[in-house]
């Protein structure tokens, strides 16, 4: 499946109280901002973790999907007002999860407008690349620099 839609295989599964404290010990969480979690940290810190278990998809999914509304909610503070967007305003058991963890008013706009918003935000952030023009901010990510980041890739011309 390419995702998990509205939450229901995590939803299905069994929480795995071990694996998630562990992963809630990892040095990131401990770390200050600025900070960015990209796929290449998830993909050497938690993956193996989930393999690792042993268990069944539905368990990991369901345990991952727990640490990540404990991860979100950790962040926000008392009482915050919250725009939802991006693939997760579609998983009701990920945003239920973090209602459960911090009472938060969690603002989930049309879905028109979530699916719009990405394509223009990568559009744009193109468009600072192709003009050599900031798109990257240390103050935020945690770079050692501001810089344009990303490849410009150009067809075979014939």
């Amino acid at each position: 499946m390419d995702y998990d839609d509205k939450g229901n295989i995590a939803k299905s599964g069994t929480f795995l109280m071990q694996l998630e404290a562990e992963m809630r010990m990892l040095d990131f969480y401990m770390q200050k901002p600025p900070k960015s979690l990209g796929i290449e940290w998830v993909q050497k810190e938690i993956f193996p973790r989930l393999e690792s278990s042993k268990r069944k998809s539905k368990d990991m999914l369901r345990t991952y999907t727990d640490h990540i509304a404990w991860a979100i909610a950790k962040e926000l503070p008392k009482g915050a007002k919250v725009l939802v967007t991006g693939g997760g305003a579609f998983n009701d058991y990920l945003i239920s999860k973090i209602n459960q963890n911090k009472k938060a008013t969690l603002i989930i706009p049309l879905d028109k407008i979530i699916n719009f918003k990405e394509a223009l935000v990568f559009a744009f952030l193109g468009l600072l690349r192709i003009d050599n023009q900031v798109n990257c901010l240390s103050s935020v990510t945690g770079a050692i620099r501001d810089h344009s980041s990303g490849e410009i890739f150009y067809p075979n011309r014939k």
